[in-house]
């Protein structure tokens, strides 16, 4: 019997070997933050365009760099959708409401587009420490940059 294997399992092990994974896992969080700020900057109450612009360009950057930019756009839709139905739900904001369904729609009619949609490389089902590595490097510097770049 393999301690190792029972205890620890396939955490080290690799993922994907294409570097096309590891680029738009690096990229997700990026792209997903920047939409954000963007589309929150564009319609919410504080209107700082500056801050706006260099959100949208960061995130059009990432998603220019990206290779499967159908799964950018719809978890960017996806959580965009959640989060104004939130809104609509908690604050009674009808702006939020006007936002979830759009979106929503949107996004339901790109899922029934691309509902024969296969990845170009392959990808374990299981996280590991790799994925895990990728995403947090990801996530820090994505903070860096706002605090040092886009900050007003």
């Amino acid at each position: 019997m393999d301690w190792k294997r029972l205890i620890i399992g396939d955490a080290f092990a690799l993922p994907s070997r294409d570097v096309n994974y590891y680029r738009d896992i690096f990229l997700a969080w990026p792209f997903l933050i920047s939409a954000i700020v963007a589309v929150s900057g564009a319609i919410g109450s504080h209107h700082d365009y500056r801050v706006t612009a260099k959100s949208a360009s960061l995130a059009l950057l990432c998603l220019l760099f990206a290779r499967e930019k159908r799964i950018l756009i719809a978890v960017a839709l996806g959580f965009v959708c959640m989060q104004s139905a939130i809104s609509f739900v908690l604050k009674h904001d009808w702006l939020g409401l006007a936002i979830s369904i759009l979106s929503g729609v949107v996004l339901l009619l790109l899922l029934i587009a691309w509902r024969d949609y296969k990845p170009s490389y392959r990808v374990s089902k299981d996280g590991t420490t790799a994925s895990l590595l990728v995403n947090l490097v990801s996530f820090a510097l994505t903070l860096a940059i706002f605090h040092y770049w886009i900050r007003p």
